[in-house]
């Protein structure tokens, strides 16, 4: 198992850690740095060093598990329906269909019931 020395930035002790306690944080658009995280064993803060490339491509190779960030991909959380638009015709028809006590039964059973 790759073991890795690095310097806490709280208390400025030098850890010896192993791969698994590290994870690295990647900025998937540039991918030109990045960020090794871990837990000091000194202090018992979780803290964050940053590393240019290299040093971040030896952490991955040496088996430091990755995250890869990108830049979120927002979209609306709703589907427009195809056909068209819902009118005010439209909402006065479905309050005259939910005065009727039968409703449900012409949702369920169909407009022909």
């Amino acid at each position: 198992m790759s073991r890795f020395t690095l310097t806490c930035p709280e208390c400025h002790a030098e850890v010896s850690l192993s791969a698994r306690r590290l994870t690295v944080r990647i900025d998937e658009g540039t991918a030109t740095a990045g960020e090794a995280m871990f837990t000091c064993l000194s202090c018992h803060a979780t803290v964050s060093v940053g590393m240019d490339a290299s040093a971040v491509a030896l952490l991955v190779l040496g088996g430091v598990t990755h995250l890869s960030l990108s830049a979120p991909v927002v979209t609306h959380p709703e589907v427009v329906p195809a056909g068209p638009a819902f009118t005010h015709d439209d909402l006065l028809d479905l309050h005259s269909a939910l005065a009727c006590e039968t409703w449900i039964d012409q949702l369920v059973l169909g407009p022909d019931a």
